[in-house]
């Protein structure tokens, strides 16, 4: 593997015999005269023509949620653009391209109208961004945003280069991590962004398996360095490059950086902190990458999406050719030995649906765990110090109001910062299962195409775009950690008819069973809503896994048997497609071996 800059260069090599332009004619021109439906395919073929006429080159920054990337993206265009917080933000993808003024366009799923930047009437443009991409502003995707696209005049941008801020992947939002894998088909190269806390996960490494699988080119860059001392620095970058090197086939370069001290020195105009926040370096390999080899990735790329598509039309011109061209009692052959294999297929998705299970019961035994430490630490930090008060303050009254206001301020003081903890520590783990339960998902449904590919003898290659996974997804929770009961004509009802003494001992007693259960339900509020998510992501991937099996299996079973009604009418019905079929798919290998040549 070569290193180019900072950007790992792939194997692909390009082709020397027609442009990609005449290749993309060609294989429509293949399509013209077939009797199935090829509009997904030509549409998909269409967008490749646009990108390669445009010319726009599309680099990405990728990777898991809060290390960066809008940062990142603010730095390299020296303005605080992108929407940036503590928690998730990004939950749309936000296409910056070049304008001589800003601009923003926001597109929809529906079709709708698109939705333009004005700011007349939409305030900041700040402000028009958290309403469309952000979590917060937008939820879920409730608008049904596809995309967002902003003009804006940076010099890096200049060069033809579309930089895309993605969703990140690992989040509490399963559809961010969704969106993350299916923007890469849009990608020509990517910037891969990680830092130190936590370290690189696994659900990272995954991610980075797609990307490689689907770009060209991807640079490395170990953010917040600035969090870091000397020896801090070094072992980061020693044990990143340590869990990259078995997955790159060779040691990675990696870029030290700070983007948000890098954005704060660019903001400033001071050049001394730019370069110190390593944001120099990564400006300085970007242009020389794109002034030397953008033309070549891009070809890369879309050469990539052209082989993509032409393979799985071959496969499914194959199929059909091959099916038509048997003999009545051999396609019945195979048709019966292919469905022989499903009895394994089938045992297989239930050993696997068995597998999650128990998973789904392990990580409900490590969040029972966290929880039971949750509830342990509270007792001793939100209880304990309780008995000081009972025991040094005489007046009822005022020991009730002093309790309560101490309850009021150290239970939201304990719990806002341990119901992300532990929904952290639950999710990674969760999400980390589901990602190996998803590759295994993939190569069962590989098999079954494999298997029906080697039944009728069709040349079969796996697409380089694969299933994402689905992550564990956090349902939110109620942040109304105390409510106070406190009853004034209680009080006065109790000083006329109870002693003082009796009064202070019961008032002592509730005080205690109710800050007692206060810390309960806290804790409970907690591991319900960990519990119910996790029940709803297994159960989610558990029925997605039988439906793309399904799905699978119906589609090669449906061209089998569509032959096989044929076949008792074989020279009247199969003579003129058989002939359209032969011709269509010896049209699509030309153009893959000239994609190829």
């Amino acid at each position: 593997m070569d290193v180019v800059n900072g950007a790992e260069t792939g194997n692909a090599q390009p082709g020397a015999g027609a442009s990609l332009d005449d290749i993309l004619t060609g294989v429509l021109g293949c399509l013209d005269g077939l009797d199935f439906d090829c509009s997904e395919q030509v549409q998909g073929l269409n967008s490749l023509r646009e990108r390669l006429t445009t010319g726009q080159f599309r680099l990405a920054v990728l990777g898991q949620f809060k290390r960066g990337k809008s940062t990142l993206l603010n730095a390299l265009l020296g303005d605080n653009l992108l929407p940036t917080d503590i928690l998730p933000v990004t939950a749309i993808p936000t296409f910056i391209s070049y304008a001589p003024s800003l601009s923003a366009r926001v597109y929809y799923n529906s079709g709708a109208e698109p939705s333009d930047f004005s700011s007349a009437n939409d305030g900041s443009l700040a402000d028009f961004l958290n309403r469309y991409v952000t979590e917060a502003g937008n939820p879920d995707n409730l608008h049904q945003v596809d995309r967002v696209a902003i003009g804006h005049p940076a010099k890096l941008l200049q060069q033809g280069v579309v930089l895309i801020d993605t969703p990140g992947i690992g989040s509490t939002h399963r559809h961010n991590t969704e969106v993350a894998y299916q923007v890469l088909p849009q990608c020509d190269a990517a910037l891969f962004l990680v830092s130190p806390d936590p370290p690189i996960t696994e659900v990272e490494l995954e991610y980075l398996k797609e990307i490689r699988r689907q770009l060209p080119r991807t640079f490395y860059l170990l953010n917040k360095i600035d969090y870091l001392n000397a020896d801090e620095r070094i072992a980061s970058l020693r044990f990143l490059a340590d869990q990259l090197t078995p997955l790159l086939e060779g040691a990675p370069q990696i870029l030290p950086i700070s983007a948000r001290k890098g954005l704060e020195a660019c903001l400033a105009g001071q050049q001394e902190g730019w370069k110190e926040s390593g944001m120099q370096q990564v400006e300085k390999n970007l242009i020389d990458f794109l002034a030397r080899e953008k033309q070549q990735a891009l070809q890369e790329s879309i050469r990539l999406r052209i082989r993509d598509q032409i393979d799985a039309l071959c496969m499914r011109l194959e199929l059909s050719l091959n099916a038509l061209k048997l003999p009545e009692e051999e396609l019945k052959q195979r048709i019966a030995a292919f469905r022989s294999s499903l009895p394994d297929v089938e045992r297989e998705k239930l050993a696997a649906r068995d597998v999650l299970a128990g998973d789904l019961k392990r990580i409900e035994k490590l969040l029972h765990d966290e929880t039971a430490d949750v509830q342990k630490r509270a007792k001793a930090q939100l209880l304990v110090p309780l008995e000081g008060f009972f025991g040094s303050i005489a007046d009822t009254e005022e020991l009730e109001r002093i309790v309560r206001g101490e309850l009021a301020q150290s239970i939201p003081r304990f719990f806002a910062p341990e119901m992300p903890r532990v929904a952290t520590i639950i999710q990674q783990e969760a999400t980390a299962l589901l990602a190996l339960h998803q590759r295994r998902s993939n190569e069962l449904i590989e098999r079954v195409r494999q298997n029906a590919a080697e039944l009728f003898d069709v040349s079969y290659r796996a697409p380089s775009a694969r299933e994402s996974y689905t992550t564990f997804s956090v349902p939110s929770w109620n942040n109304d950690l105390f409510i106070s009961d406190m009853d004034p004509l209680g009080q006065r009802l109790s000083r006329k008819f109870l002693t003082r003494k009796f009064r202070h001992r019961r008032t002592i007693a509730r005080l205690r069973e109710e800050a007692r259960k206060l810390v309960s339900q806290n804790v409970e509020q907690i591991s319900w809503a960990l519990r119910r998510g996790l029940e709803e992501s297994f159960r989610h991937f558990s029925a997605d896994l039988a439906e793309q099996l399904e799905k699978t299996i119906a589609a090669n079973r449906a061209a089998m048997e569509v032959a096989l009604d044929r076949s008792a009418n074989r020279a009247a019905e199969t003579a003129g497609p058989e002939l359209r079929l032969k011709q269509g798919l010896k049209c699509l290998q030309e153009q893959l071996s000239q994609l190829e040549g």
